[in-house]
């Protein structure tokens, strides 16, 4: 009995342990334990009026680069993300470990408009300032796609509209100008895209809303002499491999194309290029052009006997090609000729021009060659575009631009930043520097469509151009200092 006893105790407790375990099994498959979504520490956005209405993966920001020193900084967060207009907007919130913390627009959270919006920051809507702990969403007014940008030491947001195009020497408005790019709203996916452009075989990059960066900060100290925080605004690197603030694309081919940009959400941003026909042909223009003359330091030596006789392409590349200046002095009275090296075409004497400026200064003929009547420091500029031959000769007009000149707004043909014209020397002198900072110099002329179009800077003292280039090295001044070009040589001194 004993034995008995035993075993059917065994039984029945192997029999309880098989449907509890089952029991429990069953328990777990129909109805698991919400825990929530496993998420990583991070800063993610969250909110209705995007695809994100709770934390996910594919919302966690990503650390980027600081464009002042292109490095990343660790700080310094961003993500791209579809927005709907209106309602309760988005928050972003932020999970380390246990603690989650939720933000909203601070007080000082606003729209940047006018002169506090810089001429390098997106131009089709902007908004910044701090962030605060808040159920309070950041709503944007209109759909869209919506670059956000966040900086937890300085603890100050932005919020920028994207709308991106394409801008460079590559496209129709060089990199003065962009090719804007088309797209339906959606909050999943976006796709701009571009159709028919003729792109050169030069470089170009992909960037939003006519602004090169965002500024969150000026002053903050980075060492070396580097200060400020800003966020890319732009894509480069490769089609295959775009970077945020990355280098110039190169186009190896002229043609027409269809380009596409496509935003994914929790995906990386691709572009797609597509040839899809042939260039018309492209206008011809000389390889370099020289002033020659009596009127001019260089006399009737072959043009290109003396290298400072040349004339300065104008940065910028697509529309902008064919425009040529130089910066000189001519005395009056005496001829001058603009002409190809060794008298070759084009060979421009009075009556091969077929337009003068009518707001410039009065050109006559002189034996067939150009002259004015005043001996003075002139720009002169030749626009050989549209199959037409056009030069203006007015008094010249030098500005600073920057910091060096106290003109932090970058306001252009400021009169506080003019050089006077010195005939005796036959020089152009700066006012003196207001600030520590880098000097930036360019001449001004109704045919030149942006300062930088013009930009110079004096390097060892000797007066570079910028040409068809991209941006020249930083040249620092000092509060006091003046500025003194000689063009004739292309000779200057900071003192």
């Amino acid at each position: 009995m004993k034995t008995q006893s035993l075993k059917s105790i065994i039984k029945y407790a192997l029999m309880a342990f098989v449907i509890a375990f089952t029991a429990t099994a069953c328990s777990e498959d129909d109805d698991p334990i919400d825990e929530g979504p496993k998420v990583l520490d991070g800063l993610y956005i969250v909110g209705e009026t995007t695809a994100l209405s709770e934390l996910a993966d594919n919302g966690r920001m990503s650390i980027t680069v600081n464009e002042v020193i292109n490095e990343e900084r660790s700080t310094l967060y961003e993500m791209y993300i579809a927005v709907e207009g209106g309602g309760a907007g988005f928050n972003i919130v932020e999970i380390a470990g246990e603690s989650k913390k939720t933000f909203g627009p601070a007080d000082d959270f606003t729209e940047v408009s006018g002169d506090a919006l810089d001429i390098e920051e997106p131009q089709q809507g902007l908004w910044k300032g701090g962030y605060t702990e808040t159920e309070t969403g950041f709503v944007v007014p209109e759909n869209g796609l919506y670059h956000i940008v966040v900086d937890t030491e300085l603890e100050k947001v932005a919020v920028a509209k994207v709308v991106w195009g394409l801008i460079g020497a590559a496209t129709p408005g060089g990199w003065s100008t962009d090719t804007p790019m088309e797209a339906s709203f959606n909050k999943e996916k976006m796709e701009f895209v571009v159709e028919d452009v003729t792109l050169l075989a030069n470089e170009w990059k992909f960037r939003y809303s006519g602004g090169w960066k965002i500024f969150l900060d000026r002053e903050l100290d980075l060492g070396d002499g580097n200060t400020g925080v800003r966020a890319n605004t732009n894509f480069g690197g490769s089609l295959t491999d775009l970077q945020s603030g990355g280098d110039n694309i190169a186009n190896a081919e002229y043609g027409v194309y269809k380009l596409t940009l496509t935003w994914e959400l929790g995906a990386k941003t691709i572009a797609t290029i597509e040839k899809t026909g042939e260039g018309e042909p492209l206008p011809e223009y000389p390889e370099a052009l020289y002033l020659v003359g009596d009127a001019t330091a260089y006399g009737w030596d072959a043009p290109a006997t003396h290298e400072n006789a040349i004339m300065h392409r104008i940065a910028g590349g697509g529309d902008n090609d064919g425009i040529f200046w130089k910066i000189l002095h001519l005395t009056g009275g005496e001829g001058f000729k603009i002409s190809a090296a060794e008298w070759a075409e084009p060979n421009l004497g009075f009556g091969q021009v077929t337009e003068f400026d009518a707001e410039g200064t009065e050109v006559t003929d002189v034996d067939g060659n150009m002259s004015i009547a005043e001996s003075n420091i002139y720009i002169v500029v030749i626009d050989l575009r549209n199959d037409a031959t056009k030069v203006s000769v007015t008094p010249a007009e030098v500005y600073g631009i920057g910091d060096a000149f106290g003109a932090n707004d970058w306001t252009e043909d400021d009169a506080s930043t003019l050089f006077t014209i010195d005939l005796e020397n036959k020089a152009m002198v700066s006012p003196a520097l207001t600030a520590d900072g880098n000097i930036r110099m360019y001449a001004n002329h109704a045919w030149i469509p942006a300062w930088w179009n013009s930009e110079f800077n004096v390097f060892e003292g000797v007066i570079e151009y910028r040409n068809d280039g991209g941006d020249q090295a930083a040249v620092a001044g000092t509060a006091g200092q003046v500025v003194t070009l000689l063009f004739d040589d292309n000779t200057g001194t900071i003192q």
